[in-house]
């Protein structure tokens, strides 16, 4: 069913109307847009709002209204008070557009004016005393805060949501982001869908990119770009990666050990990943010390990973052997054979796991000697049936802390 803001051809367009329409049909969430946005309050009476128009005059259509060049949307008084709203994502700042528009409410007689420029990236040009700047993410951040007091803010905040899933699908929003992460809300009631998983990875990746933990700790090279394309539409699940800096150089990140990240149907997964192609020294380095030394390195991970799995008791650790192949390079993996266990089994029983050393010896034995394409993993799975913390928004740190207890796989093959 078409959303009721979707009034408009172009995203951008569509967007400032949803904003518009929200602010105009609540006129407490009006005046708080217009403090956050500006920092004062409008002076006057009859606060009125309009898009695509100029006040006192008719409504234009879209393709009239965008050769005008007018404002996005105008909020006015009676008193010669104005707040003039420039809505960008994709397009360019342009601050003689902006001055243009602040010269058309001078003309007509709002002597109080001002103009609040809302954008995806950050102005490089110094912008007139009288405008202030404000982000998409900003925005979405700010109806979050009214949510408990408007239901017009509770629909904003979701058409944001709506709006980016759909300009990453159109590959209309190539940088920057609308709204923020707050966590993983796939569940019984909502179901996962792949581009609400990619809109959820692209603003969990950006969050643990802007964090310095884990170059520091890891070695992982957080300016890279991780996939060049994120696919899985036919597929349950995505995922990107963040390599490491000492992989600088390798010409497919196949070819090195790296932090993986996957949003899937029912559960979100942190790992680190050992590709089959892997060079032989690594691989070496990995099983040295035979079992009782890969043993030692899975008790190392268990014991860092345990102040999660305390945090969060629907958590669970995790050691994976996998096997597969692709029909061809874009195709989804067919899965020949995968190895999965908890390496509390491996153990001293604890926490319910009762020791099972088989699986540890299998893991070891398929790895060290494979004869088709391995690759092995390690880290934490969040299961959305269990886990108490994916659907938060301190879930950034979380993964974070994933890939840190990981840290003794790095370790032993000198990575780090």
């Amino acid at each position: 069913m078409r959303n009721v803001f979707d009034q408009y051809k172009q995203h951008e367009n569509r967007l400032t109307h949803a904003l518009a329409c929200c602010l105009a049909e609540d006129g407490v969430l009006l005046r708080s847009f217009i403090r956050w946005s500006t920092g004062d309050a409008p002076t006057g009476t009859n606060l009125q709002i309009v898009e695509q128009r100029l006040p006192g005059e008719p409504e234009l259509d879209e393709a009239e209204a965008e050769r005008l060049g007018l404002p996005d949307a105008w909020v006015f008084t009676d008193s010669g008070w104005a707040l003039l709203i420039e809505a960008k994502v994709a397009s360019e700042i342009d601050v003689d557009q902006i001055n243009r528009h602040l010269r058309t409410a001078e003309r007509r007689g709002f002597t109080d004016r001002r103009l609040v420029l809302i954008s995806v990236a950050i102005p490089t040009s110094r912008l007139p005393a009288n405008v202030s700047h404000r982000t998409w993410t900003g925005v979405y951040q700010w109806s979050a805060t009214q949510v408990p007091m408007s239901k017009w803010a509770r629909r904003l905040s979701g058409y944001m949501e709506v709006a980016e899933r759909r300009m990453l699908a159109d590959k209309y929003l190539k940088e920057g982001t609308l709204t923020t992460f707050a966590g993983i809300q796939f569940e019984t009631e909502n179901h996962y869908s792949y581009l609400e998983a990619k809109r959820l990875l692209k603003l969990l990746m950006d969050e643990l990119r802007k964090r310095q933990l884990l170059k520091k700790k890891l070695g992982a090279n957080l300016a890279a770009p991780g996939r060049s394309s994120i696919t899985g539409k036919q597929s349950d699940s995505v995922w990107d990666y963040i390599p490491l800096a000492k992989a600088q150089g390798k010409v497919a990140f196949t070819s090195h050990p790296h932090l993986t990240l996957s949003i899937q149907e029912d559960q979100t997964v942190v790992q680190i990943t050992v590709p089959n192609g892997v060079n032989r020294s690594l691989r070496k380095a990995l099983l040295s010390g035979g079992l009782d030394g890969f043993k030692a390195m899975l008790a190392v991970f268990v014991a860092n990973a345990a102040p999660i799995l305390q945090t969060d008791n629907g958590a669970r650790p995790f050691v994976e052997v996998l096997q597969r192949h692709y029909k061809s390079q874009r195709s989804v993996p067919i899965r020949d054979a995968n190895l999965e266990f908890d390496p509390r089994t491996a153990l001293t029983a604890r926490d319910g796991v009762k020791v099972q050393d088989q699986w540890l010896k299998a893991t070891f034995d398929a790895f060290s000697k494979p004869r088709s394409n391995l690759q092995f993993a390690i880290g934490l799975a969040f299961p959305y049936r269990s886990s108490s913390l994916v659907r938060k928004k301190m879930f950034v740190e979380i993964a974070e802390r994933s890939w840190l207890a990981c840290r003794p796989v790095l370790a032993k093959m000198g990575l780090i």
